[in-house]
């Protein structure tokens, strides 16, 4: 018996050994098993980190490639704008001469056709240039009331043909703003404009000016004490898709243009330190709200 109970006694401890092993074997693998799906998933996210620097290697190439296309095309369409300029000058000046040497009406509508289609082609090739060679901008005080009339004036034909109501809201501002007037009147050309075409079935186009008051809910520092300008239309408004590229060089949903327009706007709004921003609802409009900031460091008088 005692042998038998030897014997027993050894069948159950190999067993516990037995069990105690295989449990450890099974802790182990599972163990294991955690591990090589901890180095999968490394290797799966290197994997990935790899294919997307390999991307952005590639599109950074394509980027460069076209960046240098788009240097040449830019030197050759400024040297073509600049050519194009005399010729265009001497136009103007035949047209304002022709309308002062004639009488007859018809005769004097088309020498105002003319000037128109010379102002329209100048607007087109002064944006060229803006957007090939932005130049440094050169501070002065600009009577801002003055420059919008202009711009209203420029695009009041577009504005008749659309049959579109011009509501003017300008703030009378203690001091003139101080800024580059040139690079203004393009950005109140291409803003006055983009809403004049949004518009092909007529609507409200809405402009207002006030001073950027100082307070503590103001969300650009830097605007504080400046000019605040909010050009708005009633037209379709602008898709939530696309309204991330609107300022991109060369995008537009239009049948025609360069889609040059608002990436000129922002181009030389950031060199005058200022911003924009655009808010929009499909068939309710789009608001562009553009902010000068203060130069207070200026102070000299107006030309």
């Amino acid at each position: 018996m005692a042998i038998e109970e030897k014997k027993a006694e050894l069948l159950r401890e190999a067993f516990s050994r037995f069990n105690e092993t295989s449990l450890d074997l099974e802790k182990y693998y599972r163990l294991l098993q955690e591990q090589v799906a901890q180095l999968k998933s490394e290797l799966e996210a290197k994997n990935r980190a790899l294919e997307e620097s390999l991307r952005q290697r590639e599109a950074l190439r394509e980027q460069a490639e076209r960046n240098h296309r788009l240097a040449a095309v830019g030197e050759m369409s400024a040297r073509m704008a600049h050519e194009l300029r005399n010729p265009l000058g001497s136009i103007e000046l035949f047209s304002s001469l022709l309308k002062k040497g004639v009488a007859e009406p018809s005769l004097r509508q088309y020498a105002d056709h003319i000037s128109a289609a010379v102002g329209a082609m100048d607007y087109a090739l002064s944006n060229l240039l803006l957007f090939t060679r932005t130049p440094a901008p050169s501070f002065r005080k600009t009577d801002l009331g003055r420059m919008i009339e202009e711009a209203r004036l420029f695009a009041l034909p577009l504005i008749r043909q659309n049959r579109i109501g011009w509501i003017e809201s300008i703030e009378t501002l203690s001091d003139p703003v101080r800024c580059d007037e040139d690079l203004l009147r393009q950005i109140l050309l291409n803003l006055i404009l983009n809403a004049v075409e949004a518009m092909p079935q007529g609507g409200e186009l809405r402009v207002a000016v006030a001073l950027q008051e100082t307070n503590e809910t103001c969300s650009d520092r830097a605007a504080v004490g400046g000019v605040k300008i909010t050009i708005s239309d009633t037209g379709d408004g602008i898709p939530p898709e696309i309204l991330p590229k609107i300022f991109d060089p060369f995008f537009t949903t239009k049948s025609k243009g360069t889609g040059l327009g608002l990436a000129i706007v922002h181009h030389a709004v950031t060199a005058l330190g200022g911003s924009v921003q655009v808010q929009s609802e499909i068939h309710r409009g789009s608001t562009f709200t553009l902010t000068l900031p203060p130069r207070p460091d200026l102070t000299e008088p107006i030309e």
